[in-house]
């Protein structure tokens, strides 16, 4: 995933799944705070689990949820 195809999500909940260190897919619903360039392990989404390599994202949706007030 390209950095300006991350930033669409910025603000968003997602569906994310990303390999993790061991090529082990994981699926995920998370919010997307931002996408920014992490030392160490470059471009990153920057969500409520962690951050999350963009080169590790295997495919992201959009899901229409509402914030609790």
């Amino acid at each position: 995933m390209l950095i300006s195809e991350a930033k669409v999500f910025t603000g968003q909940f997602v569906k994310l799944v990303y390999r993790d260190r061991r090529g082990a897919e994981i699926k995920r619903q998370t919010e997307v705070f931002d996408v920014g360039f992490v030392p160490l392990y470059g471009p990153c989404l920057i969500t409520d689990a962690g951050e999350i390599r963009l080169d590790r994202v295997v495919a992201c949706e959009g899901v229409a949820l509402a914030r609790a007030a």
